[in-house]
């Protein structure tokens, strides 16, 4: 009971306020450890060049080139993704700099947390309550208020003689309070003791709520940011402005502007974050005290004071209010009035809310030890979880789960919250692009179903666990709903990172890429399935980055799952008006039958360009045509989601879930048996017209469809489920009838029968059993998908379409990418090899020396001989598999002399051992075969040699 009444006296202010330290820290310490960085480049301390030795080196490598485009850039970066990722591993080292320089900063914090009260005291020259109360009755009256409000910390008065107003203030830290009076409060215990103690009761509430702590932390932590990171940023991003303005030639400017201006904006709107979300936080800590105050019997006829009355426009008093740290008098009394003001979740904090994640995610994506692998966005969901879960929670626990029956403002809450993960990520991401704007982005809006479901997802839920008969099974219900919506949360921004990012990019138009690569793994003509491929590009973007993790399979399982077993835990009647159980199983079975239907258009629609060959259907035809009946799949779940959820009233998105789960999982059925009866069916036959029962031709087809659509149709549905409440709701509002649904609904949900115990409980089975077998299957015998070789494809081919990359710009760049080149590797392979074709010579050497036989002949060591050759072209293929070299010309030559020198140590090696499978060869044509192999690879060592020194003049020569 009494952490039931510990969450119903909650402000719910102190996740906010951990957030934005949380945010605060991450972000100090990339933000210092490119001070540390490039503060003494710019200050002429250090040669700039040092840079490309780093991991930006790698990108020179690569062929980054600032006055190019972000996605020649990612079509470059992605023809040897494996070779940049290892080298930027090898290079990226643990910034220590950003992180000492961090504790630099938080000891500041600490200090100045730890010395603001005493200095607060000192300043104000506060004097103690003995030497204004001689009597001892304002100590009296203290201490009653204190026993009242059943404040158990240590407390002090002082009296503020300076300040002649009747108001108090509290300050201090963890332990230690203190509430200064100030002095023109004294006179009114006499004359107004109802208004005195309002007064005092209402800086009591303040010490009750713990925020005192929270003020004065986040006060100290911002001040020591913006000391020691935030205007030394704005100083140094000045000075290179300044530099580029005046006419410094530099490849960065003008092509990489918006790269430069990035972190001055990424600044601006850190420090306008972090003020309007102060300021929020501190306007409703005010609001809760005096709810606070008036609960504990404080005269509400203190609240009516008149605000300031001036000329000011109204739209710029609203403006004003939102920076200001103290609330209006006038919302001070509507906020006593009306009891659930305070309850309602703030479309402003949601949105300040989502811009501290996405400036949490970027900043923490710049640590090495966080860079690889989803630990960031862990981090940034375990700190904005609790901002979301206690913002919604709150509110459904202080009124037992009644309110906000529709889920409306939970709907509003979470697209305010994916509103600010758009803003943050558009305004962050700049850090790393050269365009102003990204290529498509559209694909953005993704952030405001990504925080949408779950916000609605949790209010649904919890409003069912709240509804639970006991308080133990209320408690874990409610744990259980928080770990799903923070899964779900998580894998919502994991898929931006792994394929919302790129369709915004514009990197999609891979069909080439797919056709070359699936000409070499699957033979057949794949140049009339243009179109087809095109699609199929975007929807392996859109529906692979989720369909491996287990997590995100365990947490769609779970979204419709939780919410079926906590139905059939509530008492008899409860769920009549919730999920609904008899109407949702009709529209889930109405959706199968719809899916069904489907299939059958499809195949209908395939078997047009069906090969007439009996090899042909196992080629390209059948890879397509299952596509497209994931398709069908996908299309009838996200159908049926929508008109459920336009349809219902109360829990529409479980609705929708549990519909949804319903089609997919008969869906599946509906796919094994039409390719099991392959040949059965007559004008619907795929791969054989032979009528024979094929079940594993059926599991073949199913296990594709399944692992692509398992977690992606639950979460597609849910998205689906909100476009079509979203849908109704307008529709609703056009007609001027926003009710009338609503109220049809209730007036009807008397008639409706509630489920049995037997209809609950069976549903649980039917659904949960096949679900469960399903995802331990797919999940269990799933193996990563390695895409590698696909991408490198695509960005080669997308390259022959556009022909070669033309050279870097700027003669300063295109001399940078060939010394990062020779760096990071390139000078590294050049000794390689030539030590290599070092100990070759030498044994051609060793060998000549030797005692000749009486046809003047020498004798060679095969064995010898055939393993520096194959050393020498192991060198080879790996300076192959290396980075191209960023001149073109250059690269050519390179390419000719690796492949000359390549094919030179195959013909050695089989002169010297002939493979097994190899035509049989007299000696004579061996000692040919094994001559001219030397001669080509003097030669192509020759061209090598050239290669190379041009590589290390073009890396050298002057800026023109």
């Amino acid at each position: 009971m009494k952490a039931l009444a510990a969450l119903r006296s909650a402000t719910g202010t102190g996740p906010r306020f951990a957030l934005l330290m949380v945010l605060v820290v991450a972000s100090s310490i990339p933000t210092l450890d490119t001070l540390l960085q490039d503060a003494p480049a710019l200050l002429g301390l250090r040669d700039g060049r040092e840079a490309l030795h780093g991991p930006s080196g790698c990108l020179y490598a690569a062929g980054f080139d600032p006055g190019s485009s972000d996605l020649a850039n990612l079509l470059t970066a992605l023809s040897r993704p494996g070779t940049l990722h290892k080298c930027i591993g090898d290079h990226t080292l643990v910034p220590y700099r950003g992180a000492l320089a961090t504790l630099v900063l938080l000891a500041l914090a600490a200090g100045l947390y730890w010395w603001l009260p005493a200095a607060r005291e000192r300043w104000r020259r506060m004097v103690p309550l003995e030497t204004v109360d001689a009597d001892g009755t304002l100590r009296a009256e203290l201490t009653a208020l204190c026993d009242r409000a059943g404040i158990r910390a240590r407390l002090r008065f002082r009296v503020d003689p300076a300040r002649t107003t009747s108001g108090a203030s509290v300050y201090g830290r963890s332990g230690s309070y203190t509430v200064s009076l100030h002095s023109g409060l004294l006179p009114r215990l006499g004359t107004d003791p109802e208004g005195f103690r309002a007064v005092v009761l209402h800086e009591l509430a303040h010490v009750h709520h713990r925020d005192v702590d929270y003020a004065y932390a986040s006060t100290a932590l911002w001040r020591a940011y913006v000391l020691l990171a935030l205007i030394p940023t704005f100083a140094v991003t000045g000075w290179i402005l300044v530099l580029a303005l005046s006419g410094t030639k530099s490849p960065w400017w003008p092509g990489a502007a918006a790269m430069l201006v990035a972190p001055v904006l990424v600044g601006l709107l850190l420090a306008g974050l972090v003020h309007l979300a102060r300021a929020d936080l501190l306007r409703r800590r005010e609001l809760f005290a005096d709810r606070r105050a008036v609960a504990w019997g404080a005269d509400a006829a203190g609240w009516q004071r008149p605000d300031p009355a001036g000329s000011v426009a109204p739209w710029l008093r609203r403006l004003t209010a939102l920076l200001g740290t103290h609330p209006r008098w006038e919302e001070r009394r509507r906020a006593l009035a009306d009891a659930d003001r305070l309850d309602r979740v703030s479309p402003l904090a949601m949105f300040l809310t989502g811009i501290s994640a996405a400036l949490l995610h970027q900043s923490l994506m710049t640590l090495p030890v966080l860079s690889d692998g989803p630990g960031t966005f862990w981090i940034t969901v375990g700190v904005v979880t609790p901002v979301l879960c206690f913002a919604l929670g709150l509110p459904l626990v202080r009124a037992s789960g009644t309110a906000d029956r529709d889920g409306r403002s939970a709907t509003v809450a979470g697209l305010w919250l994916g509103f600010g993960l758009l803003l943050g990520e558009f305004v962050s991401s700049g850090q790393y692009r050269i365009d102003w704007m990204l290529p498509r982005p559209q694909y953005l809006l993704a952030f405001l179903l990504i925080a949408a479901v779950p916000a609605v997802w949790w209010s649904q839920s919890l409003r069912l666990a709240l509804a639970l008969p006991r308080r133990g099974q209320r408690w874990t219900a409610t744990g259980c709903c928080a770990l799903v919506t923070a899964t779900v949360l998580w894998a919502g921004l994991r898929w931006w990172q792994m394929g919302g990012e790129t369709l915004s990019f514009g990197a999609v138009d891979r069909s080439a890429g797919l056709a070359a690569y699936y000409a070499r793994t699957i033979p057949g003509d794949w140049h009339s399935y243009g179109p087809d491929l095109s699609a199929f590009t975007t929807g392996l973007i859109v529906l692979t980055p989720l369909s491996g993790e287990i997590l995100v399979g365990a947490a769609a399982l779970l979204m419709w799952l939780v919410p079926l077993a906590l139905a059939l835990l509530q008492r008899t009647g409860v769920t009549g008006n919730g999920l609904r159980l008899r109407r949702t199983l009709v529209a889930g079975l109405g959706g199968a039958l719809l899916c069904g239907a489907g299939l059958v258009v499809t195949q209908l629609v395939m078997n047009q360009s069906r090969p007439a060959t009996p090899k042909g259907p196992t080629g390209p035809f059948v890879l397509i045509h299952m596509w497209w009946v994931i398709v069908t799949v996908l299309a009838a779940c996200l159908l049926t989601a929508t008109v459920v959820a336009a349809r219902a009233r109360r829990h529409w998105l479980l609705r929708a879930l549990l519909a949804a789960q319903v089609v997919q999982l008969l869906a599946y059925a509906e796919v094994f048996l039409l390719y099991s009866a392959d040949g059965c069916l007559g004008p619907l036959n795929t791969a054989s017209d032979v009528c024979r029962w094929r079940p594993r031709n059926g599991l073949i087809i199913d296990g594709p469809v399944i692992s692509l659509t398992l977690v992606n149709a639950v979460l597609g549905s849910a998205c689906a489920a909100l476009v079509g409440a979203g849908l109704a709701w307008a529709v609703r509002r056009i007609r001027g009838r926003p009710t009338a649904d609503n109220a049809a609904d209730s007036a009807s949900s008397g008639a409706v029968r509630p489920p049995s115990m037997l209809l609950k409980a069976g549903t649980l089975l039917a659904l949960a059993v096949p679900a469960v077998v399903l995802a331990t299957v797919t999940f269990t015998q799933a193996t990563a998908p390695d895409d590698s070789r696909l991408w490198q494809d695509a960005a080669d081919a997308a390259r022959k379409q556009r022909g070669p990359a033309p050279p870097a710009q700027a003669p300063e760049t295109r001399a940078w990418q060939a010394a990062s080149w020779l760096n990071d590797g390139g000078t590294r392979h050049a000794q390689q090899i030539n030590a290599a074709s070092i100990a070759l010579d030498s044994e051609l050497f060793k060998s000549a020396s030797g005692k000749r036989n009486a046809d003047g002949t020498v004798a060679l060591d095969e064995k010898a001989f055939h393993s520096l050759c194959g050393a020498l072209g192991q060198r080879v293929e790996e300076a192959r598999d290396y980075f191209p070299v960023p001149d073109p010309s250059l690269q050519k030559n390179w390419s000719d002399a690796l492949n000359q020198v390549r094919h030179g140590t195959q013909d050695c090696q089989e002169a010297t051992a002939p493979p097994k499978d190899a035509p049989h060869r007299t000696d004579a044509e061996r000692e040919r075969l094994f001559t001219t192999s030397l001669n080509e690879i003097v030669s192509g060592m020759r061209t090598f040699g050239t290669t190379v020194q041009n590589i290390k003049k073009a890396a050298t020569s002057p800026t023109k």
